[in-house]
């Protein structure tokens, strides 16, 4: 048996007790303090395996620098089903090294096989790829192998992934309309200037003073393309590596999510995109037997609006002191208050993993209904945007023609 340090809050009054239990794992443990009554609020082993941390600097290179999100599922979807079938993570990672078709995957699985031969843990041994998984990969295998359930933890780990894939995929979704629109312009602009205004200049033998100015700019644009086009690639390079390193900037960066979250529907929409990631991370750390204080810090870091995390720290420091869940998200006003509802609810039956898992379910829900009117509102825009476009290559077609027909007169 080992021993575990907990505090909790009592169901009734919400007042914080705290003391120690004996157990075999953090969700048995768990278990317990919810057995005596008790909301857990965090739970920790003395002295935990998960407590030792490893020096960046001391460790050595690593063969394997960068994963794609897609190349993260495949490793850990792979990963889990074999260890749940009762296969050693050895023979996993010996399977992975032999019929893995990417490279890289083949080189990380050897050089974790390496380590664990050697006497590592799953854990210690990923630990150095925190850069590559993320930190809240490295600490749910942790407290998985600490559980003793590490086929479970990357099974809750690959449905996360598999959640930011899904995210990802509605961000590009919505993204697609706009970057096709922007290339047919851009096709019809070039074309126009190569190939059609010139030809009908020609053809009508239209004087280059009388050429209408419409028309004019944009043979001369396409001209100073075609001459200058190294200094376009140029300048367009300088331009975007510009503006990569102004947005690095803080205070850029916090102007523009600020602006984020004053536009309708885009306000909504960025906020449900990180509040679906938040609590996809709460719910699996906090199944995972994390504890509560350490699951609202890895979901923290998930977020990417600085106003949102901001409001995501003032909770870690509500619940650092005491206060429940459910009153620092109404404090903050982090979330809306039917899944504040949910939040109580799940800490009074102690049920909080589903609670999450149902905010998450109803998170995506609201998600794809903004993202679609987000889309609609988009719609209009775009028509004006084309409307102006044809509208611009109809006068200069008519003032070309009414040049071509003085011309013959």
């Amino acid at each position: 048996m080992k021993k575990f340090f907990y505090k909790a809050l009592t169901k009734g009054k919400m007042d914080e007790v705290s003391g120690y239990i004996d157990a075999e794992s953090p969700r048995e443990a768990r278990e317990k303090v919810v057995k005596l009554g008790f909301l857990p609020t965090n739970i920790y082993e003395e002295n935990p395996l998960a407590a030792k941390t490893v020096n960046p600097a001391d460790s050595p290179t690593l063969p394997v620098k960068h994963l794609s999100l897609n190349e993260k599922i495949f490793f850990t979807s792979e990963l889990q089903v074999m260890l749940s079938s009762g296969i050693s993570i050895i023979e996993a990672l010996n399977v992975i090294i032999e019929h893995a078709h990417k490279p890289k995957i083949k080189l990380l699985a050897k050089d974790l096989q390496q380590k664990i031969a050697q006497g590592s843990t799953f854990a210690d041994a990923v630990r150095p790829y925190e850069k590559v998984f993320g930190e809240v990969f490295v600490s749910l295998c942790v407290s998985g192998e600490t559980s003793g359930e590490l086929d479970k933890t990357l099974g809750r780990m690959t449905g996360l992934l598999k959640k930011q894939d899904d995210l990802k995929g509605k961000i590009l979704g919505m993204s697609v309309y706009p970057i096709c629109l922007v290339i047919i312009i851009i096709a019809i602009f070039l074309l126009c200037g190569f190939y059609i205004f010139p030809t009908l200049v020609d053809t009508a033998n239209i004087k280059p003073d009388e050429v209408p100015f419409t028309v004019k700019w944009v043979i001369d644009t396409c001209n100073f393309l075609r001459h200058n086009l190294i200094l376009v690639i140029i300048l367009l390079a300088a331009g975007i590596t510009a503006l990569i390193k102004v947005w690095e900037q803080s205070s850029v960066k916090r102007f523009f999510d600020r602006l984020l979250l004053d536009i309708p529907i885009v306000s909504d929409f960025t906020r449900f995109v990180n509040l679906s990631s938040f609590f996809a991370v709460m719910n699996v750390a906090y199944e995972a037997g994390v504890p509560i204080s350490t699951s609202l810090e890895l979901a923290s870091g998930s977020i990417s609006n600085y106003l949102i995390k901001n409001q995501a720290k003032s909770i870690e420091v509500m619940i650092s002191k005491g206060q429940p869940l459910s009153q620092a998200f109404g404090v903050t006003e982090f979330i809306p208050p039917t899944f504040n509802v949910m939040v109580a609810t799940g800490e009074q039956s102690g049920r909080l993993g589903a609670m999450f898992r149902d905010i998450v379910i109803a998170i995506d829900k609201k998600l794809d209904m903004v993202a679609d009117a987000l889309a609609k509102a988009f719609e209009p825009a775009l028509t004006v945007v084309i409307g102006i476009v044809v509208a611009y290559i109809v006068v200069a077609m008519l003032q070309l023609f009414a040049g071509m027909f003085q011309s013959m007169i």
